[in-house]
């Protein structure tokens, strides 16, 4: 069931969210780089979360422990949605359609922004940002499509 699915990886993100904490450097600051985006605001007061349904079966998970915007929609049928942030510039859009669609993104630093969009069915898409002044995009359509995206600081070893 798509519970059992976001339950699985929690451990993994956690772990991604920790690793990202223990590697990040004095926060850069993230300037414009499209139209309609805004410049960082490490003033801790940004907010958000916005949950959109239609259709049935959906899971959403949302863990936030700083910044944000989170915007998650969900049509068709058995979509997963799994979004995780942790400070900093965040912001993460996930729109999917279509039947049986997951999502995975952890924010966990600096200057974060991530948009998805997944059309179709069987789809997943996979986003990590950690440190520095992170930004993604991934869209996908048709079916069975899959991306992993791991944006970050330089590990240490």
């Amino acid at each position: 069931m798509m519970s059992y699915r976001l339950a699985g990886r929690l451990s993994f993100l956690a772990a991604a969210l920790g690793a990202s904490a223990a590697v990040q450097a004095a926060s850069p600051t993230c300037q414009n780089t499209d139209a309609g985006e805004s410049s960082m605001d490490n003033d801790g007061t940004a907010g958000g979360t916005t949950i959109v349904r239609s259709g049935t079966g959906h899971t959403a998970a949302v863990t936030r422990e700083g910044d944000g915007t989170v915007r998650v929609e969900q049509h068709g049928k058995d979509h997963a949605t799994l979004a995780v942030q942790s400070g900093d510039g965040s912001r993460l859009d996930i729109s999917q359609t279509g039947v049986s669609v997951d999502a995975e993104v952890t924010q966990g630093g600096e200057c974060n922004v991530s948009e998805l969009v997944q059309a179709g069915s069987g789809s997943r898409a996979v986003v990590a940002q950690s440190g520095s002044g992170n930004r993604a995009v991934v869209r996908q359509g048709g079916a069975g499509n899959s991306v992993v995206v791991r944006q970050g600081a330089a590990r240490e070893e």
